[in-house]
């Protein structure tokens, strides 16, 4: 999962440059003015106030403050970062959603086309799944897609990628091998899926629709040719599997 950096460097390379030209800038000034020695003849004539505690105790609350404001931001930094977190998961499931899917899919078609590793999408949509939740209720239906997550995870290898697309559809990323091509590897998802997922009382099946990246290929454009290919899938009665030529 792409990570984000809540440090922008430029930022604050720019940043530092400004608090180092404006520092120079007084300290000049003070120099002209003699602002130090102004200070110390000002402490000495008035030894009885203890002014010359001021001095250090300007010093130590400038580190404090340092100190704070730099535990303040790494805090907003990992909360920032946790509710990116939260952000790209489902919360159903607890698959990447859409928008991780989204991400990580760009990710892939870059190292495509930099090491030339074949990749394929595939959609997985559930036949009919508004009935199972018209027919059981909602927790039914839940339980249902929870189930049909864990076949799904366990049907796909470790270096595949599987996040929920939408409702009651699944998008999967796997690599392309000569020993699980993809319509095979479309197979056996849907075989994953056909068993009874809820006893013996909700049967479910899916349609598959899945299409082979080509280089240079843009995702939008490979996940145009995995919803067309879902399509046909689905026209043909469903419980069909289809690939995008």
């Amino acid at each position: 999962m792409p990570h984000r950096q809540y440090i922008h460097r430029p930022t604050v390379i720019k940043d530092l440059l400004v608090i180092a030209v404006v520092n120079l800038a007084f300290l000049i000034v003070f120099m002209q003015i003699d602002f130090f020695e102004g200070i110390y003849q000002f402490v000495m004539r008035h030894e009885n106030y203890e002014l010359d505690e001021l001095i250090p105790l300007t010093f130590t609350l400038a580190f404090s403050w340092l100190i704070f404001s730099y535990r303040r931001i790494r805090e907003l930094g990992i909360m920032a970062h946790t509710l990116e977190q939260i952000s790209l998961i489902d919360p159903l499931t607890g698959l990447p959603n859409r928008r991780s899917g989204q991400l990580s899919l760009i990710s892939w078609c870059e190292l495509a086309n930099k090491h030339e590793q074949p990749f394929a999408v595939f959609q997985v949509d559930l036949d009919d799944f508004k009935k199972v939740n018209d027919l059981y209720g909602q927790l039914v239906g839940d339980e249902v897609l929870k189930q049909v997550t864990r076949k799904l995870n366990a049907a796909i290898p470790k270096q595949a990628l599987l996040c929920r697309w939408l409702d009651d559809n699944f998008i999967v990323i796997a690599p392309i091998t000569s020993k699980s091509p993809p319509y095979q590897f479309a197979e056996k998802l849907q075989q994953a899926i056909d068993d009874p997922t809820m006893a013996s009382t909700v049967e479910i099946t899916c349609s598959i629709g899945f299409a082979i990246y080509e280089k240079h290929q843009i995702v939008e454009d490979i996940l145009h040719d995995v919803e067309d290919a879902l399509l046909v899938a689905k026209h043909r009665g469903k419980n069909a599997i289809h690939g995008h030529s």
